[in-house]
């Protein structure tokens, strides 16, 4: 059975090669700018380019390999994933507004994991509200669980995405993976956590996080 190490070394090399075709790709469209009009050259490109993120995606995940848990604040830790955020471009006018609550809230979590599914998140809500507005990140504890919200103001989610939205592959981006949301899904469910979402069109979408709490001594 191949173990994380394995996959990575794969991932590796098939980014690798990705990585070498698309640089092909541009540098024949540099040197033949008349080959942008040919059928097909743009869906070639593009297909790359979903290939490459998919092999990315896929490489920032875990396999067989039990999580690295550790006590962890869960309102310092969302305020760092909020100042990450705003890091990606395309970030530069969204504004991230965190309601926290006034006392610790404390889960044994693997931050590495937890960190990519709250930005995957994020990101996907930037998207949504096309590169500008407010996202609204919450944290509550609720019967021995701490609940992160959040919330976009974008287009929302099309019901008949809704059934299947974490699905792998399920994407309506044209160069998407359709990986994002089942990975963060995986990597919830690991941390014996959920994972929900409600939308309505035009009214953008909130996901809902539950992660058992640590249990005081």
């Amino acid at each position: 059975m191949l173990n994380t190490e394995d996959y990575m070394k794969i991932f590796h090399e098939i980014k690798n090669s990705v990585t070498l075709i698309n640089s092909y790709l541009q540098l024949v469209e540099k040197k033949n700018p008349q080959i942008s009009s040919f059928d097909y050259w743009d869906s070639s490109k593009s297909e790359v380019a979903r290939l490459r993120t998919v092999v990315t995606e896929l490489s920032q995940v875990k396999f067989g390999d039990s999580l690295q848990l550790e006590y962890t604040d869960l309102n310092s830790f969302l305020t760092e994933c909020c100042n990450n955020f705003h890091c990606f471009d395309g970030a530069e006018q969204i504004s991230c507004k965190l309601s926290l609550p006034e006392t610790p809230c404390v889960a044994a979590v693997d931050a590495k994991q937890l960190r990519h599914a709250i930005l995957n998140l994020l990101k996907n809500s930037c998207e949504a509200m096309e590169h500008h507005g407010t996202i609204k990140l919450s944290l509550f504890q609720n019967n021995g669980a701490a609940s992160i919200r959040i919330t976009d103001s974008g287009g929302g989610i099309a019901p008949d995405v809704m059934d299947h939205i974490f699905d792998p592959f399920i994407t309506t981006k044209s160069e998407g993976s359709g990986l994002g949301l089942s990975i963060t899904k995986q990597i919830i469910t690991a941390h014996h956590g959920t994972i929900t979402v409600e939308s309505q069109q035009g009214e953008g979408a909130t996901f809902t996080l539950m992660l058992p709490l640590a249990q005081a001594d």
